[in-house]
């Protein structure tokens, strides 16, 4: 089933509902599910937080060199930015996780 399609079976199905009608049209989508979790990155939070005197530059160590090569010096700087968010957020969680 294409996009277009689907999209059209729910509008359909939306405004049938909208007018009270009962008649539900049967779908077979698949829904992705996203998740925000990156075990693998958390993982590499862990291991700074417990050498952080051994590693001199802890945002190479957390970056994607194929990744950074990849790209424009726009998109770098926001990659450097989120890799900083993501790992500000993974510490604290860690943090928490471990004062408990």
């Amino acid at each position: 089933m294409k996009n277009n399609d689907i999209l059209k079976n729910f509008a359909l199905r939306a405004k049938n509902k909208l007018l009270g009608k009962d008649n539900r049209v049967s779908v077979n989508t698949r829904i992705k599910t996203i998740s925000f979790r990156d075990d693998a990155f958390k993982e590499k939070v862990e291991y700074l937080m417990d050498k952080e005197d051994e590693i001199f530059n802890p945002l190479h160590f957390l970056m994607d060199d194929k990744v950074l090569k990849s790209l424009d010096s726009q998109q770098r700087e926001r990659y450097l930015l989120m890799t900083i968010d993501k790992y500000n957020r993974y510490k604290e969680e860690i943090t928490m996780e471990r004062s408990c």
